[in-house]
């Protein structure tokens, strides 16, 4: 073996050790970062009726304005159910009764329909409710 074909191995060897170290940093990084606390974020308040109507007036411009935000809703509970995680599931009530707002609660508290409720979470989107996670209780 030349002395040319050692320093092309130890270069690619060089460069190996150092996309795996960069492999592992990412990986760490996504694993491993802080969870996000909507609870601790200001949210952008609502009630439920009107974030149900935003949404099916323009979804994508409700989009812009509450997708992956802290949320703050206020409105009445329709429904009560548990998800198949075992999680209490609110449904309050909008304007369209086929539509409303789904808010699966962090801790399970015992709520029952018809009352009138503040809640904060993170909103994921829209299908024919809009979804709120991590939901806690605002008193």
């Amino acid at each position: 073996m030349s002395l040319l074909d050692n320093k092309k191995i130890r270069v690619i060897l060089f460069i190996t050790l150092i996309a795996l170290i960069f492999a592992a940093g990412v990986f760490c990084y996504i694993m491993y970062r802080p969870h996000r606390d909507v609870q601790r974020e200001t949210p952008v308040e609502v009630t439920a009726i009107g974030l149900v109507d935003l949404y099916q007036i323009d979804e994508s411009s409700a989009n812009l304005r509450f997708l992956d935000k802290a949320v703050q809703v206020k409105g009445v509970v329709a429904e009560v159910e548990i998800n198949q995680a075992g999680q209490i599931v609110l449904i309050l009530a909008g304007s369209d009764p086929l539509s409303g707002v789904r808010c699966t609660l962090r801790e399970n508290k015992k709520v029952l329909p018809g009352a009138q409720i503040t809640l904060k979470g993170k909103c994921s989107g829209y299908l024919s409710d809009v979804i709120l996670i991590d939901c806690v209780i605002v008193d």
